[in-house]
Formats: structure tokens, C-alpha cells, sequence
């Protein structure tokens, strides 16, 4: 009888699984259990010295902590870790009605932050408590000299997260698999307090984001109300500073923290901005920051957000945002913005000698080629959702800034590659075709030299000449 009943279970499971349940799969992957999940490497510290880790089990789990030890390539790496003890709190998912098809309503999330580390040192960690351990995980701590680095830039994965941005994640890694960090661009998921959704992005990241430490960034998805009619405030994500140990400003309000931050990595300073919120109030606090990058003489000042500051598509134009930032990132020459939103693909620059006014540059941009540039600017989308370029492309905004490279109808991911002389660009598809890119120099007075690489493929991707698109196909 035991066995029987025993088949009986099996047969029901196999059946949701191959008769399109996705049931059984999704219960599997939001339910938590002691096992630590969604293990995820940040920074809430400088990235020579020290690394943020969370992950998340049910509830009660007593004793949560982490040891780490220098990676080495003999077993029992317990023997000499030392033991961090864990923060603790508990998030109510019922907070929000986007959960109230979840078995469960509470889960606690645990961090740890490892301090006193020692630069360019490869480390071995793994997380848990008495009752269950996560695997032994390695990260390795920056330089702290300004030695050549990548790292991956992701546009909105935000739809199909599992089902196809997945394979992107996938793909970059293969492409550049001594990248040092992950930039997410915004929209990570696109319902913010749906704990499926993050479910998703966790399961796409695998054990990936427990090695590879992620950089991420707001967007208007990650801002969402409590309940599924929206009548309340748009609020941030439930899970968002519970799941990302992030640096907080200390000159911000407490409604941006973990939202706006620096990081600086091996000769670069990386800024990262809310555009969801207090649009003036950051850029007031980035005039501040950049000074100070400038008077630490960075060598390189890499911008991410969320909202393009010149926008792709129809209708979704930022000129608010651009008439207060532009004139900023012109002033203290910001070398490369990185953005996502558009659901389209985009590489341009603004030419060097433009002097900012109030609205923005002034100037005749440059078609030589190596071109003379001061900042360059890219939108980007990793995800299955796609839109299409506006048919005047970046034309409405006069000769002021040059349109490089765009596409249609096509994920992408990004490898920027950093050395104390240059920036190298590259854009790949999903399928890990090269399809832009470029090289940045600085010459001996600040001032940028640009040069396109030729590409494999020369025609640009549109909805024109790729396979059919039809909205909604990624819930397939």
C-alpha cells in the first residue's frame, strides 16, 4: 500500500510537470525551506577589502551565519574559516495582495558583510545555520591598483525573466567569464512585490549570483502598489533591500537608500542613480560626487540609471531628467552612461568640444571616424520584451548628440572592458553574435578618442528583417 501510494504522488507530480503545469515547478521555487536560496554576492563596502552576501530561508532559522576562508585548492575548507554571524529580519510577502496565491506569508532573509579582506585575494564562503548549509561559493576582492577589468551590462530582463532572459545570463558568462560584477540597468522583474517574479530572476541567476557580485539598479517596475488595482502609492519592492546589501548615502533620505550609491573598482568609479525619484535632489548630491571623483583624479566615471537620457522609442522622451543631468555629466565629463527602459538598443555620443548650456549641449556633432566625444551613451534591453525605435531616432534632438548604432527585436548583454588608458565596448546578441562595438581612449588632456569596430554583422536589426514579434510571445 505504501508503494502504491508513493506512485500515486509520483504520477501526480510528472503530471504537472510534461502536461504544462507550471504549478509544481513554481511552488518549488518561491516555497523556502533551511536550505539557504537565493544566494547573492553585493557590495555595501569597498570591493578591495570587503563583500556583502544575502540569501533567504523560512522561518524560524536560528544561528543563521557564514564562514569564509581563503580559497585554496585542497578540501575541508571548514577547518580554518572564520564565522560571521548573520543579520536577520523577517519580510511579510502578504504585505502586498501580489502574493496571495503563496503558501506562506512571511521569510526571512539573512546578510552577511565580510570585512578585512585583503585586495586581489580569492575567497572560498559558503552560508547557512545548524540546520542546513549552502555550498561552498569562491569571489575574489579587487585590486587595489587600477588593473584591467570587465564587467557585464544587462539592459530590462524584466519579461520571460526564467524562460528567456535566462539564456542571455547564460551566454555572457560563457562570453566573459573572468567578469568581475553585473550591472542591472533597472526592471529586473516586472511585477516589483510578486515574489514569483524574483523567484525567477533568482532561478535565471543560479548559482551564478552567489560568485558573481551584481550592481543593481531601480527601474519603474521595481516601484509598484501594495495592491493588484494600484490605487495605493507606488512603493519599492518588498524584497529589494532585504535581497541586495547595497551602500547607503548618508546625505540622502532614507526613501533613496540603497538606490544611489558609488562604488570604485580598479581605477574606475561606477555612479548609480534612482531616475524613479527625487530626479533633482540626486543630481544635486552627483554634482557633489563627481567633484570629489575628479578631485581623487578617477580615471574613468561610468553612470548607471534606469531612464534614458536620450530615449528610443515613441513617447517616452525624459527631457526633465536630461535638462538637469546632461548639463552635470557634461561639466565633470562622465565617460560612458549606461541605461535600459526602451526595450531597444542604441549607442551614441555627444562630440567633445559641446559646451553645456541650461538645456543641455551646444554644438555640431561629428561624423569623423576616430571621433572626438565627451560622453557616450547607450540603452540597452536583455529581456524578451521588445519595442520599436522611433521613426526620427534620435533626430529630435537636433545635432546636439550623434546616433552610433541601434537594433530591433533583438536581446542583448554587454562586455565593457576597463584599462587605465581605455574603455573596449562590445554588444552581443543572445546568441552571442558581436553586433557593436567600440573603443574609448583618453588622450593626455581628459579629452576622449572614439573608434567603431567593424562588426560580423553589418545591417542593423529591426522588426523589418528578424522573425515575427507578437506581444506577450515570452509567456510561452
Amino acid at each position: 500500500m505504501k508503494n502504491l501510494k508513493f506512485a500515486a504522488a509520483f504520477l501526480t507530480v510528472a503530471a504537472l510537470l510534461t502536461c504544462g503545469g507550471e504549478t509544481a515547478t513554481e511552488l518549488e521555487a518561491t516555497l523556502p525551506g533551511p536550505t539557504p536560496e537565493r544566494v547573492i554576492l553585493t557590495w555595501n563596502g569597498p570591493p578591495t577589502s570587503t563583500q556583502a552576501v544575502t540569501w533567504r530561508t523560512r522561518i524560524p532559522v536560528k544561528g543563521a551565519r557564514a564562514e569564509i576562508t581563503e580559497a585554496r585548492s585542497a578540501p575541508f575548507l571548514g577547518d580554518e574559516a572564520r564565522e560571521v554571524s548573520a543579520t536577520t529580519q523577517v519580510i511579510e510577502l502578504a504585505t502586498s495582495e501580489w502574493n496571495d496565491d503563496l503558501e506562506f506569508s512571511s521569510v526571512s532573509y539573512h546578510s552577511v558583510s565580510f570585512t578585512e579582506l585583503e585586495p586581489a585575494t580569492l575567497y572560498a564562503y559558503r552560508v547557512g545555520s545548524d540546520e542546513a548549509w549552502s555550498e561552498w561559493h569562491h569571489f575574489e576582492t579587487a585590486s587595489d591598483t587600477p588593473e584591467p577589468f570587465s564587467f557585464l551590462y544587462f539592459g530590462d530582463a524584466q519579461n520571460g525573466v526564467l524562460s528567456h532572459w535566462s539564456r542571455v545570463l547564460r551566454t555572457a558568462y560563457r562570453t566573459a567569464p573572468t567578469a568581475a560584477f553585473a550591472i542591472h540597468a533597472g526592471d529586473l522583474v516586472d511585477r516589483a512585490h510578486q515574489d514569483l517574479e524574483w523567484s525567477h530572476w533568482h532561478r535565471a541567476g543560479g548559482w551564478l549570483n552567489a560568485t558573481l557580485p551584481s550592481v543593481p539598479v531601480t527601474g519603474n517596475h521595481e516601484y509598484r502598489a501594495y495592491d493588484r488595482e494600484r490605487t495605493g502609492d507606488p512603493v519599492l519592492a518588498l524584497q529589494w533591500r532585504p535581497q541586495f546589501a547595497l551602500p547607503e548615502v548618508a546625505d540622502l533620505p532614507e526613501s533613496l537608500a540603497e538606490t544611489v550609491y558609488t562604488l570604485d573598482y580598479q581605477g574606475a568609479r561606477l555612479f548609480v542613480l534612482n531616475s524613479n525619484r527625487s530626479q533633482e535632489l540626486q543630481v544635486r548630491w552627483l554634482d557633489r560626487a563627481l567633484e570629489e571623483a575628479n578631485r581623487d583624479n578617477v580615471t574613468w566615471k561610468i553612470l548607471t540609471l534606469h531612464h534614458p537620457v536620450y530615449s528610443n522609442t515613441e513617447d517616452r522622451d525624459n527631457p526633465g531628467l536630461r535638462s538637469v543631468l546632461l548639463p552635470i555629466l557634461q561639466r565633470h565629463g562622465v565617460d560612458l552612461v549606461l541605461q535600459g527602459h526602451d526595450h531597444t538598443y542604441s549607442r551614441g555620443h555627444v562630440p567633445v568640444y559641446m559646451q553645456p548650456t541650461d538645456s543641455g549641449p551646444s554644438g555640431t556633432a561629428s561624423e569623423d571616424d576616430p571621433k572626438s566625444v565627451s560622453t557616450v551613451f547607450v540603452v540597452s534591453v536583455s529581456g524578451a520584451k521588445q519595442y520599436e525605435i522611433a521613426a526620427d531616432r534620435w533626430d529630435r534632438y537636433g545635432e546636439d548628440v550623434a546616433l552610433d548604432r541601434m537594433a530591433e527585436n533583438t536581446q542583448f548583454f554587454q562586455v565593457v572592458h576597463v584599462e587605465p588608458d581605455r574603455i573596449g565596448y562590445r554588444a552581443y546578441t543572445a546568441t552571442g553574435s558581436l553586433y557593436d562595438g567600440f573603443e574609448l581612449m583618453k588622450g593626455e588632456g581628459g579629452e576622449h578618442v572614439m573608434v567603431d569596430l567593424p562588426v560580423v554583422q553589418e545591417a542593423e536589426r529591426s522588426h523589418a528583417n528578424t522573425p515575427p514579434y507578437s506581444s506577450g510571445h515570452w509567456r510561452d
